[in-house]
């Protein structure tokens, strides 16, 4: 068995296989991307979430491992959500230091 085939690996948890995905951004959310199997249709995703998330733009395709450093999230967290969901949601950061109204500066 290889460690891509889920073998339980020396820290006890499991190893998740490789995943090539594509990555779209929503052209209705910013900030939002949608991570889909290499392999998976976007129109199969369900229709509120198709709805919601809008027209795709095409950005990258990756392969995903444990050990590739994403952006926002740990792959780990993100290659689980596909293999949970079939697909992985990525919504844009929380905003640590938001803008006041300008009333309230006065």
């Amino acid at each position: 068995m290889t460690t891509n085939e889920n073998a339980e690996s020396a820290t006890g948890t499991l190893s998740l296989p490789d995943i090539e995905v594509k990555i779209f951004r929503s052209s209705r959310k910013l900030d939002t991307y949608i991570y889909l199997p290499i392999d998976a249709e976007y129109d199969d995703l369900p229709e509120a979430l198709r709805k919601e998330f809008g027209k795709t733009v095409f950005v990258m395709e990756v392969l995903l491992t444990p050990s590739l450093k994403l952006a926002l999230h740990d792959c780990v967290t993100v290659m689980q959500g596909i293999a949970k969901d079939g697909f992985f949601l990525q919504f844009p950061p929380p905003n640590l230091s938001p803008v006041l109204p300008e009333e309230l500066l006065e």
